[in-house]
């Protein structure tokens, strides 16, 4: 599924980057629709907890069946557009992707029972599966002196949606709230038109001449730049299909069970860390634990230092190595749950007067979404890419 990352090369620097920066801003908004609907749960459960809720007051763990229940779709939708992506090409997945999404939020937003915001919800995982779209496309149509970049913005555009999630809640109520959220993505499909589909993709199918007009897009028109870069996608396909380790041949080699045993301790460790209950539930925990800040407010604070500690990591990750961001995430937030928990441990049982230490929540809930995000948030997914071999990379049905 996945391309190498020096499938497009060229020696002009500037040809066209200002048609790849507008493409990937574009297909980024993929990411960045993943990011809001992380950010939808915590700002959503304060006011569907209200007595005013358009389908009646929900209970906590209610709200936490709305937000687990959708995932179990996740790996079914996961699949299903991945064979899109592989089958018809890396724009229809993205435009399928959004599509749903628009739906859910309408849904949602003129939802009167649970049984519509369950539909709404579960509609709105395709929303997650832009993340890995939007950033194949980028690796696969931009220049090598700028793909770099433009990969990192794509990934950020996560945690910026988190932020946004998070904005939108403290000042819209529940109808303009997932009104904006249907908006978005709607936006973005409209968009999607009008960019081409991938180079690599287009070799891939033997369309040779639509990957010639997709390059002279994206390097501005330069006509010898896209014939180069055209006969270097050639060339590098044909390298691939060079006889090879199947797939299953692969799997039993050292190095991959090596690969494949951090890849899935790293993304087991990212699930276990607790940070999906934190995304979602920020503004619940902040408003029990009884923050000195509004419950939303806190939440905000929260988000700004997961984007802050996303662009270190950025500056980090190759300069220290990946061990000491990890540990930092692993130490930083250990300790800062661990207050976290003493502390609500009095709250609930009395016993002590902590309301002199209320900044104690989001100071604790800060500082591991910090470390989260400096490390653990990006690293195993950096190591599965580093360390896995192609073969065992790209899903069974390429092989």
């Amino acid at each position: 599924m996945g391309s190498p990352e020096g499938t497009v090369v060229s020696t002009g620097r500037n040809a066209g980057i200002a048609k790849q920066v507008i493409s990937s801003a574009i297909v980024s908004v993929g990411s960045l629709l993943g990011g809001m609907g992380q950010g939808w749960t915590s700002p959503m459960t304060l006011q569907l907890k209200k007595e005013d809720s358009p389908v009646g007051r929900m209970t906590t763990e209610e709200i936490a069946n709305l937000t687990a229940i959708p995932s179990y779709f996740g790996l079914v939708l996961g699949l299903s557009i991945i064979i899109v992506a592989n089958k018809w090409g890396r724009k229809p997945a993205l435009i399928v992707a959004g599509v749903p999404t628009i739906v859910a939020y309408i849904i949602i937003m003129l939802a009167t029972s649970q049984v519509m915001l369950y539909i709404g919800k579960i509609l709105a995982g395709f929303c997650n599966l832009g993340v890995t779209l939007s950033q194949m496309y980028v690796s696969e149509t931009t220049h090598e002196s700028i793909r770099g970049i433009l990969m990192a913005a794509c990934t950020m555009q996560i945690n910026v949606g988190i932020l946004v999630g998070y904005i939108l809640g403290k000042y819209l109520d529940y109808k303009w709230f997932n009104f904006v959220y249907a908006v978005v993505p709607a936006v973005y499909v409209a968009l999607m038109l009008f960019i081409p589909e991938t180079p690599y993709f287009l070799v891939e199918k033997s369309k040779d001449d639509e990957a010639k007009k997709s390059l002279l897009w994206l390097r501005g028109g330069d006509v010898r730049l896209a014939e180069e870069e055209l006969a270097i996608i050639k060339n590098r396909e044909s390298d691939d299909t060079e006889e090879k380790l199947t797939f299953l041949q692969e799997l039993k080699t050292r190095a991959t069970k090596i690969a494949m045993v951090v890849s899935v301790l790293g993304y087991a460790f990212q699930s276990l860390s607790g940070i999906y209950a934190v995304i979602n539930f920020a503004g619940v925990i902040f408003e029990e634990a009884g923050s000195p800040l509004e419950a939303n407010d806190s939440a905000i604070v929260t988000a700004v230092l997961n984007l802050v500690a996303s662009f270190m990591n950025l500056l980090l990750i190759d300069r220290f190595g990946r061990k000491p961001l990890l540990y930092i995430s692993f130490i930083g937030g250990a300790v800062s749950l661990s207050i976290l928990t003493v502390f609500l441990y009095i709250l609930q049982n009395g016993g002590m007067d902590i309301s002199h230490v209320g900044w104690i929540p989001i100071g604790s809930l800060g500082t591991f979404i910090f470390c989260y995000g400096i490390g653990l948030a990006s690293v195993p997914g950096v190591l599965m890419n580093e360390m896995t071999p192609t073969n065992v990379n790209k899903p069974l049905w390429e092989q």
